[in-house]
């Protein structure tokens, strides 16, 4: 209702700027409009907050030591160091509950950054790749940025995409970025999102390496018993 009012409050002020070319009643308008503009960005900053607090609030239904949560809410991710379980929450609407998927850290494959369709970062158990459609890689993707010499200054989308021991959905993606309009590499509102990618690409890389070496090292030990 303040909203509504301020606005159209600033329309009157501007038309008597107009009709009557006093400068008082621009200034009048200008400081109007700008009071109008912070009372729409209070009432979305609270909206958010209070989205923000229902969904962590929904979030702690689930086991947990560390999470990520994307900024339209409707993506998470989740690991129980306690339990050794890695859970990929989705929704539809904000309306909705989270269709929760769960996997012991055993089950995770493989992980990569994909920056606009292309990897830029890959890390797989013995060097196996669905991601890149491969089945012998040796740990490195094909097709990624170092590979073919790409070096884009911009970019749309990011996500990690992972390899799940799911015969119904294998590959499940997490988006950091989705934009229509490109953005440059080199903001710093890019490196922030970037490095956040980069902190869960080396979770589950970590994940991933560290139950493949045990499982290579309980081969060794059985193959020594006999």
């Amino acid at each position: 209702m303040m909203q509504l009012f301020l606005l159209l409050l600033e329309v009157v002020y501007l038309f008597l700027a107009f009709k009557t070319g006093k400068t008082i009643f621009f200034i009048v308008a200008i400081i109007l409009g700008g009071w109008w503009l912070y009372e729409i960005n209070k009432e979305s900053r609270k909206r958010n907050e209070a989205i923000e607090k229902e969904t962590i609030d929904q979030l702690e239904e689930y086991p947990h030591t560390r999470y990520i949560l994307s900024p339209d809410y409707l993506q998470a991710l989740l690991i129980d160091e306690n339990s050794n379980t890695f859970r990929i929450l989705n929704r539809e609407d904000l309306d909705d509950e989270f269709d929760a998927r769960e996997y012991d850290f055993e089950e995770l494959f493989e992980v990569a950054i994909v920056e606009d369709g292309k990897n830029v970062a890959h890390t797989s158990k013995d060097g196996w790749s669905l991601i890149d459609g491969s089945s012998k890689l040796d740990g490195k993707a094909s097709g990624t940025e170092e590979n073919e010499g790409i070096s884009k200054k911009e970019v749309k989308k990011l996500l990690l995409k992972l390899v799940v021991n799911d015969l119904s959905n294998p590959i499940v993606e997490y988006t950091f970025l989705d934009n229509d309009q490109a953005i440059p590499k080199d903001l710093d509102e890019y490196k922030d999102i970037f490095k956040e990618c980069k902190n869960w690409y080396h979770k589950v890389s970590i994940i991933i390496k560290r139950y493949e070496h045990e499982h290579k090292h309980k081969d060794v030990t059985v193959n020594g018993w006999t």
